[in-house]
């Protein structure tokens, strides 16, 4: 995985390439990292598209995370905007207006995808990067989710504070 770097003027932005395990989601939304080469600054009319090409079964979303105002026209293609605009202070704003990436069972491992992802705002040349959408198999490793989640962890927990109970017990005797 690495990130490409595009962008020659006051905002520059890296392109993260991204793995969608079959049957599952990408563990991080996917956007462009961007930061400004001239210090503080304020962009309006921000927007950020999204173009996915290559693979089969593969969708995106937009993220419930993202808090910016997107549509998506069909499931290889999506626009956000943010209202707010979006303000520099020195730091890297990490996946900016992103979009969850997904694969059906259906999807083939390495089967490998190009995902152009267009940057632009007001007064701004638009800053346009590619990355690689990688179908792999299902892991192990992967985090689980939904209900079985919640209660592992109780379980987890439970078994913890007994054995802290346990332990303060035997050191009174």
């Amino acid at each position: 995985m690495r990130d490409r770097i595009a962008g020659a003027g006051p905002v520059e932005a890296a392109f993260p390439d991204v793995e969608v395990p079959v049957g599952g989601a990408a563990i991080d939304p996917l956007g462009p990292s961007l930061w400004s080469t001239t210090g503080p600054a304020k962009l309006t009319g921000v927007r950020v598209t999204y173009d996915l090409r290559g693979t089969s079964g593969v969708r995106i979303t937009p993220s419930a995370d993202g808090g910016g105002e997107c549509t998506a026209p069909s499931s290889t293609r999506v626009i956000c905007s943010d209202p707010r605009g979006l303000s520099f202070e020195g730091e890297t704003v990490e996946a900016y207006l992103p979009v969850v990436v997904t694969a059906s069972r259906a999807a083939e491992p390495g089967d490998v995808g190009r995902m152009t992802i267009t940057f632009s705002a007001d007064g701004l040349a638009p800053i346009t990067g590619v990355s690689e959408v990688r179908v792999v198999e299902g892991r192990a490793d992967l985090p689980v989710t939904g209900p079985a989640v919640g209660w592992s962890g109780v379980l987890l927990i439970g078994v913890g504070l007994v054995s802290v109970l346990a332990t303060r017990r035997r050191g009174h005797h």
